[in-house]
């Protein structure tokens, strides 16, 4: 018997614990199978001593005005129906917009009806049930909580004030009701704005001017919950707590059809952020395999010309640092990058007689080595991607002052890409050995690039190369691996163009 008992016991110890949820924790599950979901928890308040006292003040004002004036309200049942009906109505408030700031609730009106039918009290039950539903949905600490019970109390008692005052004036009963009506919903909405723009203010720093009017925006739904909330105190008395649920009906009936509205909305918008999701992958796969594509038609080509190993890598680095100095980013870098990978493909179409010529070229197989260009021209014209970059592989032999092949285009003529890769590619071509002479330094290959500044070369390009470190140059300089997909890669957005320095004088 007691071992029994002591191995129920172990087994007890060992085997985790299962509790059933209380009601109030099956809450959050309720709410998400309809959609409506916990929202991360506003911004941390910076507790400076204004804002700190002007909260207390508030406080302390409605406390001091709760303990004067609530009292036990005549009909309980009515009073509970209708405490409850905010806290429901306030649990379920909808955000139609995922992200947006205007959130819909029929509470207030709830709470315009409460405050109305019990005075006092319902101020107080309908500002307390309205927070109980904002804290476990939005997670607000006991600061904001505490804040929003006062102004709202302060809110109900205010509208509560004017409504009774207004109906003592002796006027047309159906006047009193309506105008008592619409002046407690509009001062309901006043005094709680204010509360919330003085708030606002201390805590940001912004003129309270400038706040109260953007407060505002919801003044016209308060007036038309004030002047339909009279409806609660004159119908209690004439058929009991009955005439709450009468009067709850429709505006729970519509926010619930918002709620189910909203659910959908936000199944739609998940399904669509898939749908997103699957096409960018697949325009990411589609991508890389073109890339890998070019720079496989590239190797091609250096495998063919191997005295010019790393060459494509090495001029579109240079034409990447170039372009980047100049301002190019985004999808404009890769563009130029394409074409300056591609710019020789045409030599593909070049006989091995004439490519590989030892010694100088007759006129003959200069012509032949001129088309080049034309001939990468008709290799990708039928490839609509390469639009922009065709322009780089036709021009990429051009001159500033006009007297390049094959086409003798001047100045801004030639492509803006172009116009960079051609000091890219004089660059590599002085600073690697051929098979006629030795490599020469950087020095001397700024030295004859500013030579030819402004009649082989763009100004304002030879003035972004000669800015260049010439520690990144020299590390360019020593690569022989082929090309890769890394040199296609976007590089940010587009950036201000750099001025040359003669622009730079004339601004």
């Amino acid at each position: 018997m007691d071992s029994g008992m002591a191995r129920m016991a172990a087994a007890a110890r060992e085997s985790p614990r299962t509790f059933l949820p209380r009601p109030w924790q099956r809450v959050p599950a309720v709410l998400a199978a309809l959609g409506i979901t916990r929202e991360a928890p506003p911004p941390p308040v910076v507790y400076s001593p204004p804002l700190v006292g002007y909260v207390a003040g508030l406080g302390a004002l409605g406390l001091l005005l709760a303990a004067a004036m609530v009292r036990a309200p005549a009909d309980v049942g009515g009073f509970v129906f209708m405490a409850i009906a905010v806290l429901a109505l306030a649990s379920t408030s909808v955000r139609l917009i995922t992200g947006g700031g205007t959130i819909f609730s029929a509470s207030a009106f709830a709470q315009l009806g409460l405050a109305v039918a019990f005075g006092p009290a319902g101020c107080l039950a309908g500002a307390l049930a309205e927070q109980g539903a904002v804290s476990a949905r939005y997670r607000i600490g006991s600061f904001r909580l505490g804040f929003n019970v006062a102004s709202i109390f302060l809110s109900n008692l205010a509208a509560w004030g004017v409504y009774t005052e207004v109906i003592r004036l002796p006027i047309p009963a159906a006047m009193k009701l309506a105008v008592g009506g619409v002046a407690g919903g509009g001062v309901h909405n006043l005094v709680n704005n204010c509360c919330v723009a003085i708030v606002v203010s201390l805590a940001t720093g912004r003129p309270f001017r400038r706040v109260l009017p953007a407060s505002l925006r919801m003044l016209g739904f308060s007036v038309l919950y004030g002047y339909s909330a009279v409806g609660f105190a004159t119908f209690h008395d004439q058929v009991g707590a009955q005439a709450f649920a009468y009067g709850l009906a429709p505006i729970a009936a519509f926010q619930v059809f918002l709620v189910l509205y909203a659910r959908a909305l936000r199944l739609h918008e998940d399904a669509r952020t898939r749908h997103v999701e699957r096409i960018e992958h697949a325009g990411a796969v589609l991508q890389r395999s073109y890339d890998e594509t070019l720079v496989a038609l590239t190797s091609a080509l250096d495998a063919r010309d191997r005295e010019t190993e790393g060459h494509s890598r090495r001029v579109v680095e240079y034409t990447r640092l170039v372009a980047i100095r100049l301002g190019v980013g985004g999808h404009e870098l890769a563009m130029i990058s394409q074409g300056a990978l591609l710019h020789d493909i045409g030599k593909i179409g070049v006989p091995d007689a004439v490519l590989h010529k030892p010694g100088p070229l007759t006129d003959e197989e200069w012509e032949i080595m001129r088309r080049h260009p034309q001939i990468g021209l008709h290799m990708v014209a039928g490839i609509e991607h390469l639009s922009e970059a065709r322009t780089i592989i036709l021009h990429h032999h051009e001159r500033f002052d006009g007297r390049g092949y094959p086409l003798g285009l001047r100045g801004n003529a030639i492509t803006h890409g172009a116009r960079i890769f051609a000091v890219a590619d004089t660059v590599d071509a002085i600073t690697q050995d051929r098979p006629y002479r030795a490599a020469r330094s950087f020095d001397e290959a700024r030295e004859e690039i500013l030579r030819v500044r402004g009649s082989q070369f763009d100004p304002e390009v030879v003035d972004a190369f000669l800015a260049l470190e010439l520690a990144e140059l020299e590390e360019i300089a020593s690569h022989r691996a082929g090309a890769g997909r890394d040199l296609l890669e976007v590089v940010g957005p587009a950036s201000p163009r750099i001025l040359a320095p003669a622009e730079r004088r004339a601004a």
